[in-house]
């Protein structure tokens, strides 16, 4: 509370809190995800709303007790002889309670405990899609972080060569369109880091929201080397398997046509009436002064027998059933694609990845060539072309490990397991 209202107070003055950078590795995050969302802690409070409703189902109606015939008037009577007496205060009582037939209250708790499964298992699809979610933040900000290093080195060495191609156009050694050349690509670097800058602090943002973190904070995620399966030793049709056994979306599908056929039981034990017993005390009502009695109740199903509830029950289990084959055919060519991504990017490294020996000695070139444009050895035009390359290169190798984590991630997402 008092770190909050610190923050408050000097963003009213205008002064601005220093950002707090941590540097967690993708574990650590999914860890601290797991204990800080705020939507998994509001959709857990879900199942036990439905713990609830399942409590509530079996509980019987209240009882009813009236009290009413009561007269305001005294009344008088006469004795044996003929003289005038007061009678007892005239009133009447009566305790009814309602009972069901049909056993109602436990079919209505069995539809309840299938909602309640159903409850668990689109909590389960929150935290899969959450976690997608996540693991594409993850893998953005590793691609962006190691993009801005890329983009700024290019800059810092930019900044070095027109700084000294401006001390040589002074003494009259280049042109001013070689100065302007160079000072044209610098301007389009430092456009290209506005953007990415941008890109960034967008995926900043999106992570603090799921980690639940201030936004002061910087969450700089630790690189570390990830072996990922070849393609060829992933079976598609193991793959649709394990998916239709794992999905918790389908699992849900599934649970809701139990929900239905649970549904129709309770609807047709609806159109069973429920009947009403009651005991009945009335005083100075009638012929004797205390008198007694029992009494039941019961509604005639002659106009209302719930047909239309059932009708809609079984309706809307057809319905789901219908669903239920269109999700499954949904997740089969989810998976196709999905491997079918995956492959195609995992091939693209396989046959055009650089090993990280040669990466090393290529990230050293820049460095030997600006220092050769500044030495005369080699021209503008060679260097810029270099450049140019180098820079695309890089960006290409960049985004295709960047592709080939996600297409992984939306594998076993698609699957609903973690691949091993």
């Amino acid at each position: 509370m008092i770190r909050l209202l610190l923050i408050v107070f000097f963003s009213f003055i205008g002064v601005s809190v220093p950002a707090r950078q941590i540097r967690l590795s993708s574990d650590q995050i999914e860890a601290m995800f797991l204990k800080q969302n705020l939507a998994l802690i509001a959709e857990r409070m879900n199942v036990s709303i439905a713990d609830a409703a399942i409590a509530e189902a079996t509980v019987w109606d209240n009882p009813e007790l009236s009290v009413g015939d009561i007269n305001f008037w005294k009344r008088r009577g006469t004795d044996e002889y003929g003289g005038a007496v007061a009678s007892p205060k005239q009133f009447s009582l009566e305790l009814s309670q309602m009972v069901s037939l049909s056993a109602r209250r436990i079919k209505l708790a069995e539809v309840e405990k299938i909602d309640k499964e159903i409850t668990v298992r689109q909590f389960e699809e929150l935290l899969r899609s959450l976690k997608m979610e996540l693991h594409i933040s993850i893998a953005e900000l590793v691609y962006l972080q190691n993009l801005l290093k890329v983009i700024e080195s290019r800059q810092t060495l930019l900044e070095k060569v027109v700084a000294g191609y401006r001390a040589q156009y002074q003494t009259g050694n280049v042109t001013g369109n070689e100065l302007l050349r160079l000072q044209t690509a610098l301007f389009a670097v430092n456009g290209e880091m506005n953007e990415v800058r941008t890109e960034y602090n967008a995926h900043q943002k999106n992570i603090k929201n799921l980690l639940a973190l201030e936004p002061s904070v910087v969450v700089i995620v630790a690189e570390e080397q990830v072996d990922f399966p070849s393609p060829l030793t992933l079976d598609p049709a193991m793959l649709m398997e394990t998916a239709l056994a794992s999905r918790p979306d389908l699992a849900a599908a599934v649970l809701r046509a139990e929900y239905h056929r649970k549904d129709i039981v309770y609807q047709k034990a609806l159109a069973i009436p429920d009947i009403s017993l009651g005991i009945k005390y009335d005083r100075a009502g009638g012929v004797w002064d205390n008198f007694f009695g029992v009494g039941i109740g019961v509604q005639l199903p002659v106009f209302n027998r719930n047909k239309g509830a059932i009708r809609r029950a079984r309706f809307r289990l057809r319905q789901n059933e219908i669903l239920v084959l269109q999700e499954q055919n949904n997740i089969r060519n989810e998976i196709i694609e999905c491997l079918e991504n995956y492959k195609t990017v995992y091939s693209f490294l396989e046959e055009n990845g650089v090993n990280r020996s040669i990466q090393s000695e290529m990230d050293k070139m820049p460095d030997v060539y600006t220092k050769n444009l500044l030495m005369k050895n080699i021209s503008m035009v060679e260097y810029m072309d270099f450049m140019d390359s180098y820079h695309a290169s890089k960006e290409v190798l960049l985004r295709s490990r960047k592709e080939l984590r996600l297409q992984f991630e939306r594998l076993q997402f698609a699957i609903g397991q973690t691949i091993k």
